[in-house]
């Protein structure tokens, strides 16, 4: 089962970058991260909260694995393996759901666009990828993986992010920022997996 999210992952950041040339990395901003490091993670909090109030956590591969087999359904396990999410919840229900693959442009192949489909046009945005059926991505599942995860408002925003799409990442960021402005009843929390990253990367690169 990593065998197949890790490659789920590569297939998902190749169709980012045009099969991965120097110029579609370069416009994406792909970075092959080779070990966690916490000065950039905390750095890319700093750069977050100049645009939105937010909170982080970072997820352990452990926590990230548990994410993404809440259930074992084979397409919902793929987009919950895709490097940035980004969730809105409305109490304890999905109510949203975008993911990294589905930010290109119609026109320019190595444009991204988080609202590309003029999603984060309204409050709450329109949906884009239908939720799991299961209906395990619920607030509560997600808690269950991510301990730290509080509540406390209405809408609680999830954005899963890492330094491998950073670029890709802060452009997330920068559609939630926007799109909750001047709202007081939502809790943004970004939650980095750089180590689950970097633990499948190494992986791949000693087997």
């Amino acid at each position: 089962m990593r065998r197949f999210v890790f490659w789920g992952i590569l297939l998902a950041t190749f169709s980012l970058t045009a099969g991965c040339s120097v110029i579609a990395k370069a416009a994406f901003g792909i970075d092959e991260i080779k070990e966690y490091r916490e000065e950039r993670v905390q750095s890319f909090l700093a750069e977050s909260q100049r645009k939105v109030p937010c909170r982080q956590i970072i997820a352990t591969v452990e926590q990230q694995d548990n994410l993404i087999r809440l259930d074992h359904d084979t397409t919902m396990m793929q987009h919950r393996a895709q490097p940035v999410q980004v969730l809105y919840f409305d109490g304890d229900s999905l109510i949203f759901y975008h993911i990294n693959c589905y930010t290109q442009s119609s026109s320019n192949f190595l444009r991204y666009d988080w609202n590309n489909k003029g999603s984060f046009d309204r409050f709450p945005p329109s949906p884009t990828v239908v939720p799991d059926w299961h209906g395990r991505m619920t607030l509560t599942e997600y808690r269950r993986c991510l301990p730290g995860l509080a509540s406390g408002s209405r809408y609680t925003i999830l954005i899963l992010w890492n330094n491998m799409l950073r670029k890709v990442s802060a452009k997330a960021v920068e559609a939630v920022a926007a799109n909750v402005k001047g709202r007081e009843d939502c809790t943004v929390w970004l939650v980095n997996t750089d180590q689950w990253i970097v633990e499948y990367i190494n992986k791949q690169r000693t087997e």
